[in-house]
């Protein structure tokens, strides 16, 4: 069905109720604690959490969107997009029809932030409004009595002129929210009385609060579990889809899903030529790749595409690229031709970075193509599992724009979803928040295992005389020590102080606690790195992940490293950092 695109309001009564009774939510209106399943889908580096759906009739794709989900709340065209590639039997959002199956996102997940996210069904509790009446009269307004009212003239400035089906509808909802009026032709002034509101009609569940005969329930689950469709709606939640035994398989198709290309290798294809019959080709010997805005590529194992020469074929129909390449040909080979025949100089380009969260990165893989929407696609191929980049660290780069797509041997794909590989717990990550510098210093020397004794008294000569000072010592477990100055030594004291053998780090108001962290550790030779680079997979750097973090790296005399950074890091570099064993200090 269509339905004109108005203007609308974005009312969400109902969206997150499901969503923020997490557990142990109390119960409402003698209300009970069910449980419900949504499925977990993965879009572009995130966990998409969707509720299955099955359109209704009058549904149309915007009313059901401003019913559910913070997704469509906070930026609607994110929500669409999300929407279109998790619905792709959807060709057009504003032609939907009853019974169809659909997936509305609700919001995104980091990974592993929900119990079973992981088997991409979450079962979440949550509360069955089971009492009709209440539920009527919270969609209703109070109204006092006034002189001269009549149930019927109320009803029909809400609902439409007596006898309409929509006006009988109006009683059924006052007579449910009223059930202490025993007659309606029969108020009085000052009575009080529900009037419901006839919005509920447009509410998802209002169906439900209806039997087969028209009557209205006494209970009712306000938040109905959505069955799937027979055209291709989204698997029921605990339901494998079933592999289609009629899809291409082999090499050549990884190589399709690889480079997201639609693989027709069955079949005849039909090119018109003038003056002539069209030209058959045959796709089981002459695969077509067909890429997103038209670009084609055919497949020969020789020069010539049929009967052909392939140079004569491509001056016939320049929107078709032949590509040579042999019909035994490994996964990575078939990669290789197609990157090969794909390579334009506006979308190619041997890295590709950003910067965010106090990280620079940069990306460099075998081949790399710039996507529609300003996507990255990367593909390497590596020699095994213990070659991968990690599962966060692939997501985290998917929600930057960048997909990274990695061939074991034999083909298999590593990164287009979810896989077995589950989150690794943050830990050893602890957080300093001093007030000043002082602070910080006394803080930081704990958290590293340091002594730190302030105001500490010193003597030295100064003049052919003995001067006494206070200043804050510092010093590490193997006895290095250091005096920290915050602006009380003046003059020539420091210079006699060092003359003594200890050195005086003096830290100004200017400096920041980055300043201070190098400034210290310089002064009393502790091995540090500014600014580590770690490589996202254990592999060489040649094609792989190198993440820069604006940081110190620190490392103890036991080899422990320490990471410290005054970034706030993303949970996909913690967790890079907690796997290589890296403690981490921010503030």
């Amino acid at each position: 069905m269509q339905k004109p695109r108005h203007k609308f309001g974005y009312h969400w009564l109902w969206i997150a109720l499901p969503l923020l009774m997490l557990s142990h939510a109390p119960a409402l209106y003698g209300s009970s604690m069910v449980y419900k399943n949504y499925i977990v889908r993965y879009d572009r580096g995130w966990d998409i959490l969707c509720e299955p759906y099955v359109v209704q009739k009058n549904d149309w794709v915007l009313k059901i969107f401003r019913q559910k989900g913070e997704i469509a709340h906070k930026d609607f065209r994110d929500f669409l997009g999300i929407f279109s590639r998790l619905n792709p039997h959807i060709k057009n959002i504003d032609m939907i029809r009853p019974g169809q199956g659909i997936d509305i996102p609700l919001r995104k997940l980091e990974h592993g932030s929900l119990p079973g996210q992981a088997s991409g069904v979450v079962t979440i509790p949550f509360v069955t409004l089971t009492e009709v009446t209440e539920v009527i009269k919270q969609h209703s307004d109070s109204y006092k009595v006034q002189k001269g009212d009549t149930v019927s003239e109320l009803l029909a400035r809400k609902y439409g002129r007596f006898g309409t089906k929509s006006y009988q509808e109006g009683v059924k909802l006052f007579k449910a929210a009223n059930s202490q009026v025993s007659n309606i032709d029969l108020i009085y002034a000052g009575q009080q009385l529900y009037l419901p509101d006839p919005t509920i009609r447009e509410k998802s569940w209002y169906a439900a609060m209806y039997d087969e005969e028209g009557n209205l329930r006494k209970t009712m689950d306000q938040d109905r579990r959505a069955a799937t469709s027979e055209d291709g709606g989204a698997t029921p939640p605990g339901i494998a889809a079933t592999p289609d035994p009629e899809a291409p398989q082999g090499p050549l198709a990884e190589a399709a899903a690889f480079t997201g290309a639609q693989l027709q290798s069955k079949g005849t294809y039909y090119l018109p030529r003038q003056g002539d019959e069209d030209f058959e080709l045959d796709l089981s010997k002459h695969p077509m790749l067909a890429f997103e805005k038209g670009t084609k590529l055919v497949l020969t194992p020789d020069d010539k595409i049929m009967d052909m020469d392939k140079d004569a074929f491509h001056a016939s129909w320049p929107d078709i690229t032949p590509v040579s390449v042999d019909a035994q040909a490994t996964t990575e080979q078939y990669v290789a031709a197609i990157f090969k025949s794909l390579d334009d100089d506006d979308k190619h380009t041997e890295e590709v970075t950003f910067d965010g969260q106090g990280v620079h990165v940069a990306v460099r893989a075998k081949w790399t193509r710039l996507e529609s929407e300003g996507r990255h696609l990367c593909i390497t191929p590596i020699s095994g599992p213990d070659q991968q980049t990690p599962e966060s660290i692939r997501r985290y780069l998917e929600q930057n724009g960048i997909a990274i797509k990695e061939i074991l041997p034999g083909g298999t794909t590593i990164g287009l979803g979810r896989d077995n590989q589950k989150r690794h717990a943050i830990r050893n990550v602890l957080a300093l928040t001093p007030t000043n510098q002082k602070d910080f210093v006394k803080m930081l020397a704990k958290t590293l295992g340091f002594s730190y004794v302030p105001n500490t008294s010193i003597t030295f000569p100064y003049a052919g005389i003995q001067v006494q000072a206070y200043a804050n010592l510092l010093a590490t477990k193997d006895g290095r020590e250091v005096l920290v100055d915050f602006g009380d030594l003046y003059g020539d004291a420091v210079t006699a102080i060092g003359k003594t053998g200890l050195q005086v780090v003096q830290i100004t108001p200017e400096d920041s606690y980055d300043n201070i962290v190098q400034r210290l550790f310089s002064a009393m030779t502790i091995k540090f790195e500014q600014h580590p680079t770690l490589l996202a997979a254990q592999r060489s750097a040649q094609f792989n992940t190198a993440i820069t973090i604006y940081g110190l790296m620190v490392f103890n005399d036991d080899n422990r490293r320490v990471l410290l950074t005054g970034a706030n890091l993303h949970a996909a570099i913690t967790d890079l950092l907690t796997e290589r064993g890296i403690d981490i200090i921010v503030w």
